[in-house]
């Protein structure tokens, strides 16, 4: 079912998503909140695809799935009865969310049950979520390309976390849930979107 999208041109790719966006949109009946899920690996370029989309289709709203740490794991059963399903039902969702500066529990977050809603984050295609995602998006970039953005994005001193948490964390998420396997579109993370 996946497709590479290899277009050079990261403005020509994040077009081409947008419209596939539009039109699942314009087949979904009125009032239909529209789950997009965007995974991939930390600091693969999840994130910065998740806004060059937002730029495109207005009043998309971004559920991160990194807010919903509690300082130990992903509560992702919580980003699914809280928000996932609160919205499928047609409901304001709202939720905590995760101070990642503080290292503790941030502010509460609201998301309204309109229009693209997109979920973003490493967990974002989890085994949880794939029925109600109408587009499954991961988002392909090399180990080297990502490390290198962590450690710019999180400081020298996250090396050591990067290294000896996160990649291996990733690579077992990957292998248990097989998160590329469920994805309609792979794209290249490798330049910005």
């Amino acid at each position: 079912m996946s497709a590479y999208d290899d277009v050079p041109e990261s403005g020509v790719q994040r077009g081409l998503i947008a419209a596939r966006i539009r039109a699942i949109q314009s087949q979904a009946p009125a009032g239909t909140v529209l789950f997009v899920g965007i995974g991939g690996h930390g600091a693969s370029g999840k994130t910065t695809l998740a806004n060059a989309i937002a730029e495109l289709i207005p009043s998309t709203q971004i559920v991160p799935t990194d807010q919903f740490f509690n300082g130990q794991l992903f509560e992702l059963d919580r980003l699914l009865t809280d928000v996932v399903q609160v919205l499928n039902a047609g409901r304001p969702a709202s939720y905590s969310s995760w101070d990642w500066q503080k290292g503790c529990p941030g502010d509460f977050r609201s998301v309204l049950p309109r229009g693209v809603v997109i979920l973003d984050g490493v967990c974002a295609l989890d085994q949880r979520f794939r029925d109600f995602e109408l587009l499954r998006i991961w988002v392909d970039t090399p180990v080297e390309v990502r490390l290198v953005r962590g450690i710019a994005r999180d400081g020298e001193n996250s090396r050591d976390l990067w290294v000896n948490k996160w990649l291996p964390g990733e690579r077992a998420y990957v292998e248990r849930d097989a998160p590329i396997a469920c994805a309609h579109l792979v794209v290249s993370g490798s330049h910005p979107f």
